[in-house]
């Protein structure tokens, strides 16, 4: 039996602002709300931030990079809209690199899903206070796209951000750090590292390795090392970025008006053929990775929110 419930106004407006200012439905931004509710509810506890210790270069042994595999990054189209920060690359890679073996062969997916399921719920509550000393605004906090130990969230986290294995009917496994082409699997069904992985992680990240006093969440030689992954290698994510990026210099800077974009291209009847409740996560999720990769930032007046394009986007135009 369903019942039909009436919400203030007030509360309608608050939930249109915020839904706003991260480019979401109001559906999308109801459901992450509950979200964070669910897995803040025991972030009362300090996070030591020694946990990040053994994920530091300093204690990694770098003679263990020693294998790698041929990559197999996305071509089939964008990314993903649930991919909506960078940092969790960093976080996967350095996790793959704690488990090589002395050979520098790396864990099964089973394996390696576990660990990062046993470890990451820590790591978000401390990014969550560092975002919070900070002060960092909705779209710039790194602790968002980690989850805490409530399983769905996590399962999620591993399927979009980690790796995830080959279904019926699909050829390969999926997960960010697969569709970036940074990890790939052997045929034993071990996790390793491709070369454009190991040079991502190898080098020094501003948040694992330096401190968590301030900074992006991607240094500019690791958002470099991504930019270049994606134009040589993901036409149609690039594709879909410049897209974004000419919508935004030519007056395309606001949620409305960007999905209208988008929408002439991508939308129903279109190659792409998204769906009109798939569209504003795509919005979502590309403006997300533009603004870790340092292309745009987000301008907040009132409940209003903007973007504009950074010099680096400007070169890629030019």
């Amino acid at each position: 039996m369903e019942a039909t419930v009436s919400l203030p106004s007030s509360l309608v407006e608050r939930l249109m602002s915020g839904a706003n200012e991260l480019d979401l439905s109001i559906s999308q931004y109801c459901q992450l709300l509950l979200e964070n509710h669910l897995q803040d509810e025991d972030n009362t506890i300090v996070a030591d931030p020694s946990i990040l210790d053994p994920l530091k270069l300093v204690n990694l042994q770098e003679n263990r990079l020693n294998l790698t595999i041929s990559a197999n990054p996305l071509t089939d189209g964008a990314l993903s809209g649930h991919i909506n920060r960078l940092l969790p690359l960093k976080y996967g890679c350095r996790i793959l690199w704690s488990m090589l073996d002395e050979q520098g062969s790396g864990p099964t997916i089973h394996d390696f899903r576990t660990a990062i399921r046993v470890g990451v719920a820590p790591v978000r509550m401390l990014l969550k206070q560092f975002d919070e000393h900070q002060g960092r605004e909705r779209g710039s906090r790194t602790h968002s796209s980690f989850p805490n130990g409530e399983r769905a969230a996590t399962n999620r986290f591993l399927n979009h951000y980690m790796i995830r294995r080959a279904r019926a009917g699909e050829t390969n496994p999926s997960g960010a750090l697969y569709d970036f082409g940074l990890i790939g699997v052997d045929d034993s069904g071990r996790v390793q590292f491709t070369d454009a992985g190991i040079r991502f992680v190898k080098e020094p990240n501003p948040i694992i390795d330096k401190s968590l006093e301030g900074g992006p969440s991607l240094s500019p030689t690791e958002r470099a090392l991504i930019v270049s992954l994606v134009r040589n290698n993901m036409n149609n994510e690039w594709a879909y970025m410049r897209h974004i990026i000419d919508g935004i210099h030519i007056g395309s800077n606001t949620p409305s008006s960007l999905l209208s974009r988008i929408h002439r291209r991508y939308g129903p009847g279109t190659k792409a053929n998204w769906s009109e409740s798939v569209m504003p996560h795509m919005r979502s999720g590309v403006l997300g990775r533009m603004q870790a990769l340092g292309f745009i930032e987000r301008i907040f007046t009132a409940n209003r929110v903007e973007y504009s394009i950074t010099p680096a986007a400007i070169h890629i135009l030019d």
